[in-house]
């Protein structure tokens, strides 16, 4: 494998290099954070990116964990430390408790030796708390920031520090650690409905702005951390870039579905959104779609009988629809933070579909605050628009003012004095598509208007 020559160190998580772009070449990063608050695994999934990246050499010094337990533990998350180390490309070494003076010189000449002597890039201590609490002199503090400094000068990779933070605490004393850090990121949580939502606040990053000071973020099973920064609208594609979804009867009712569309049904009471699955199941199929569908209702095994079940009502191959499922999960918002719940969805927004169907989101509604629910669904709709995925929420009702504003379109059902179903569609704003102009008068299609359409259409699917 090639070298790659280092611009940036990354951090490993696609959106917060966005919001900071990485690392400058002989930096020293500091990492608090309480107890369990996630600081290991996001330094971790960054030290096995880099040396994947830049294929440099690694070495993680701990002061507590074994490494049985870290490799263990880091393999659940897909990282596969003992690979490395068949590479030639990762150490990791288990420090011996010691104390005092002896302790703050055993760090400082393992670091010298493996960066200086063997060529290490990348070097983690985890923690330095015990470092920290022998700093009792000036000379005792002056010995370690020079000596990191140095190191970290001298061989224009990068320097890791993990410290621990007590439960309640807001920052310890870092014995001047801060002054020649070139970045310090705090790891926190809080108690949410009695869930654990998690937190990470920059609060230095030399050379850079900090556009955000507190991101929120999740940990995923067999993935790591996943923060929830939004989007730059520079980076958002325009609508009218890349593929259309059209279907002569989703052209009835949406017009053109440019990808990154997000359109709301949102069902009136009394009414139904059956014909609103029916158009959209029609139009996945007449454009060979992969599509996803996360329920906040119905568990995996229900969204698959729905979806056949709509399938042979309209005379169509069940197994054939099936095979376009990708994505087919339930999750239940009463035993996750909505952060948990967005952040697994975004996860599933980078495998291969072009739709995803979100269904039941009045659910979101009933556990979280109104106004953090519409802030996540629109980061969420924006973060869909990037990788160029189609958002249909189908949501019981309409819950705040804000609600609509985030729907390229918005379609709504409801139900007539007569008894009649009819949706109204609209687009916020009209769309130009070539020399087409689309969306500038609201459309007002009955039932039975979409029905005919459906099954006239059947014989050509």
């Amino acid at each position: 494998m090639k070298d790659m020559k280092v611009n940036y160190y990354t951090f490993g998580e696609e959106l917060l290099n966005t919001l900071l772009e990485g690392l400058y070449p002989g930096s020293l990063l500091v990492i608090l954070g309480h107890p369990g608050a996630g600081k290991t695994t996001f330094v971790a999934k960054m030290v096995y990116e880099n040396i994947l990246k830049y294929n440099e050499k690694g070495v993680y010094i701990s002061l507590a964990e074994s490494k049985e337990k870290f490799t263990t533990f880091m393999s659940r998350l897909g990282l596969d430390f003992n690979g490395l180390a068949e590479r030639k490309l990762f150490e990791y070494i288990h420090m011996p408790t010691l104390s005092g003076q002896e302790l703050l010189e055993s760090i400082t000449e393992l670091l010298s030796r493996k960066i200086v002597e063997e060529g290490y890039k990348i070097a983690t201590v985890d923690s330095i708390t015990p470092i920290l609490n022998v700093l009792t002199t000036d000379r005792a503090r002056s010995y370690l920031h020079a000596a990191l400094y140095s190191l970290a000068s001298a061989s224009k990779g990068l320097i890791v520090l993990i410290a621990d933070l007590p439960y309640g605490a807001e920052t310890i004393d870092l014995k001047g650690l801060e002054f020649i850090a070139d970045a310090i990121i705090v790891f926190r949580f809080r108690t949410e409905r009695g869930l654990i939502a998690r937190y990470m606040e920059i609060r230095k990053f030399r050379g850079r702005e900090i556009p955000v000071s507190q991101i929120p973020f999740t940990m995923i099973e067999n993935y790591g951390i996943r923060t929830l920064v939004a989007p730059k609208l520079e980076d958002i594609p325009a609508h009218t870039l890349g593929r259309v979804l059209r279907s002569k009867c989703s052209e009835l009712v949406w017009e053109e579905i440019p990808r990154g569309t997000a359109i709301g049904i949102v069902i009136g009471r009394g009414a139904s959104p059956i014909n609103a699955l029916l158009l959209l199941l029609n139009t996945i199929i007449e454009n060979n779609i992969p599509f996803g569908f996360i329920s906040f209702r119905l568990p995996s095994t229900e969204i698959r009988s729905l979806i056949a079940s709509l399938a042979r009502y309209m005379g169509l191959n069940q197994d054939e629809v099936l095979k376009l499922i990708k994505i087919a999960q339930g999750l239940n918002p009463s035993i996750h933070t909505l952060n948990e719940v967005i952040g697994m969805i975004r996860l599933e927004l980078e495998k291969d579909i072009g739709t995803l169907v979100l269904h039941g989101v009045e659910m979101l509604y009933l556990y979280y605050p109104e106004k953090m629910v519409d802030r996540m669904l629109r980061d969420l709709i924006l973060y869909a628009r990037l990788k160029g995925v189609s958002i249909f929420e189908i949501v019981d009702g309409v819950y705040t003012r804000k609600q609509l504003s985030r729907y390229s379109i918005v379609h709504e059902i409801h139900i007539t004095e007569e008894h009649k179903e009819i949706h109204k569609v609209y687009r916020r704003i009209p769309l130009v598509i070539g020399d087409k102009l689309i969306g500038i008068k609201p459309r007002y299609i009955y039932e039975d208007e979409i029905i005919r359409c459906l099954f006239e259409d059947k014989k050509s699917l």
